[in-house]
């Protein structure tokens, strides 16, 4: 086993997972500053305007999401090792 190559794959899966996190803040970010209320039919239902707002979403982390997560990350760093160990010894035969 290549120490230096799977290294290598964990740092690059976790930065694919910090990327796909920034872009789903960035892309939360860009819905809400373009988001406008449609007041006008909201004033005419009776109904009082809401005047709390959450946030994100619930995540209960029990032990099987847990598993799930683990277990994601280290297929898709298994199969980014097995990718480019086998280029290497692709290039290597050429």
């Amino acid at each position: 086993m290549n120490k230096r190559l799977a290294m290598e794959s964990v740092l690059v899966t976790l930065l694919f997972i910090i990327g796909f996190v920034a872009w789903n803040v960035v892309q939360g970010m860009i819905m809400t500053m373009n988001y406008v209320p449609d007041l006008t039919n909201i004033t005419s239902s009776g109904t009082p305007l809401q005047s709390k707002i959450a946030f994100g979403t619930l995540v209960q982390w029990n032990i099987t999401s847990m598993i799930m997560a683990v277990a994601g990350f280290i297929l898709l760093a298994a199969a980014y090792y097995g990718l480019r160990s086998g280029m290497q010894r692709w290039t290597q035969r050429s």
